[in-house]
């Protein structure tokens, strides 16, 4: 046996065992042995990308395009670890060409339909996962993606079918179970999705996605301690986010801090940064001296708002502090229960003389009419934007009406989709979060759905109605049109998946109600 294939078999030995890092050196060793052999390439990135060396892996699968730029493998391991690594475009391109080069290939499709799905393109993923169903009938991948697919198309019964006959290739998987959990939760069966993302996470114990699952589940039915507990399982996921790993203190725990130092920093997104921000105070009166890291469009609004604490961008690198804590974790360290949550609003303050430049504007703009701000979508890049955004014909009852003075509060793109007189556009003057926060005080009322906008209303302790979607976000829980979290709010749910009409007709017709007891105020 060459020196060649010792390495090659030893090499395939510690991959097989589990020993990634291992058997990348080995598979180095061969291709300086055979530096022109790109199939080598393809394992030493399959070694890289299990060992968590996403770099590596990219450069190794270039590496054996360059020397078999023909080979579908090489592209379609390249597309995977793009997807992997949320570059959406360079990744449907790689499918693409692995398409092309090796066509009527059931993984290659069904892959390909993953990341349409991921992208939005739910129709166009549909005709790639029936494709690769029509080269392998009975493919359980395939299957079950269609029947996620169908489910973000409100097509149930038939997302339901896609799901059981996935299960009944193998009932043990647990990714097939965890989209029987999900498809379970989308039908308002809370308690039943519970059970079988359980089932999931039994069959791999591992399986941190699964306990994700679990962890909204269980904090939507109410058991908020289990839940805030299993949602720290996130940070099990490689390169969950950059900041932990180049913290120079440790992590805070959940001891006794009073009199140290604590640097919080925004893991999510804007409205995760502006809901938990209401621990900062407490965290304050407990004896921390607190610092937080937040993006810049948020950064303003928190300088005005708390005392005492050090505001830095988040793109920038951590300042000194002895420990360290993620927002969205303030509730589990703080052992936030149902009976507990602070609810101690406003937490959050413009400053005072925007609002008084934005009420002096409304009497010019509203001519005394109740003056209410509107968000109907959120941010399209969230992952169950599809449920909770309305498009723009939804709220066409809103302005339709000629006795409220309505603002269009819907920053980017998206607020561009209704172009209309009746709905005031000042957005040029909203330039970030303290801006908006200005505006909204001189307002009468907030109408949003779940969305950064309505947190910041919430936290401002303005009048405030959320359409939530019939399987809405965690933090507003199941089964009430109250949320302990903002007090200020009334939560406006659909009965049924989908029905936004339900919800416009109650927003509507509270709006009446609304009206004629401000006009007696």
């Amino acid at each position: 046996m060459s020196d060649a294939e010792k390495f090659l078999e030893q090499a395939n030995a510690d991959f097989a065992a589990g020993k990634f890092s291992a058997a990348a050196e080995n598979f180095r060793a061969v291709i300086r042995m055979h530096p022109d052999v790109g199939e080598l390439y393809i394992n030493l990135g399959a070694a890289l990308r299990a060992a968590g060396d996403a770099g590596g892996a990219e450069k190794a699968y270039l590496g054996a395009i360059e020397k078999r730029p023909k080979s579908p493998l090489a592209w379609f391991n390249l597309a995977n670890l793009l997807r992997e690594t949320n570059r959406g475009p360079e990744a449907l391109a790689a499918y693409r060409k692995a398409d092309s080069l090796q066509p009527a290939t059931a993984e290659i499709l069904n892959n390909l339909g993953v990341q349409l799905y991921d992208m939005g393109a739910i129709e166009d993923a549909l005709k790639q996962y029936d494709a690769a169903l029509a080269v392998r009938p009975g493919y359980g991948d395939a299957l079950t993606n269609r029947g996620n697919a169908l489910q973000r198309l409100g097509r149930i019964d038939e997302a339901e079918t896609a799901v059981e006959q996935a299960l009944a290739q193998a009932p043990q998987n647990p990714v097939y179970l965890l989209n029987k959990s999900s498809l379970l939760a989308a039908c308002g069966r809370h308690v039943d999705a519970i059970a079988w993302a359980d089932k999931a996470i039994a069959a791999d114990p591992g399986y941190t996605e699964a306990r994700l699952k679990r962890a909204g589940l269980l904090i939507q039915t109410g058991e908020l301690e289990a839940g805030l507990r299993e949602y720290e399982t996130r940070f099990q996921i490689p390169n969950w986010h950059r900041l932990p790993a180049i913290m120079p203190m440790p992590a805070w725990r959940g001891e006794d801090i009073a009199g140290k130092s604590l640097l919080l920093w925004n893991e999510q997104g804007f409205g995760d940064a502006l809901m938990y921000a209401r621990y900062i105070p407490i965290l304050q009166d407990m004896g921390v001296r607190v610092s937080v890291m937040v993006e810049s469009a948020l950064m303003r609004l928190f300088k005005t708002s708390f005392d005492d604490v050090a505001v830095f961008d988040l793109k920038g690198l951590p300042g000194n502090a002895d420990l360290h804590a993620s927002l969205m974790s303030l509730p589990h360290l703080m052992r936030t229960t149902m009976q507990t949550i602070p609810a101690d609003v406003p937490y959050l303050f413009p400053t005072p003389g925007d609002i008084r430049i934005w009420r002096e504007d409304m009497i010019a703009l509203c001519n005394g009419k109740p003056a209410v701000g509107l968000i109907w979508a959120g941010n399209p890049g969230q992952s169950h934007d599809y449920t909770r955004s309305m498009t723009p014909d939804r709220v066409q009852p809103l302005l339709a009406r000629n006795d409220i003075c309505l603002f269009n509060l819907l920053i980017g793109p998206r607020g561009d989709e209704i172009r209309d007189a009746r709905l005031i556009d000042v957005r040029d003057r909203l330039g970030d979060f303290a801006a908006t926060a200005a505006l909204m005080q001189a307002l009468d009322l907030v109408i949003s759905v779940d969305s950064a906008p309505a947190h910041l209303a919430g936290a401002l302790a303005k009048p405030l109605w959320v359409a939530l979607s019939f399987d809405p976000d965690t933090r507003y829980f199941l089964g009430t049109d109250e949320n302990p979290w903002y007090p200020s709010a009334t939560l406006y749910r659909q009965t049924a998946p989908g029905d936004w009409e339900g919800v416009m007709a109650r927003i509507n017709a509270d709006l009446n109600v609304f009206i004629r007891t401000k006009a007696k105020s």
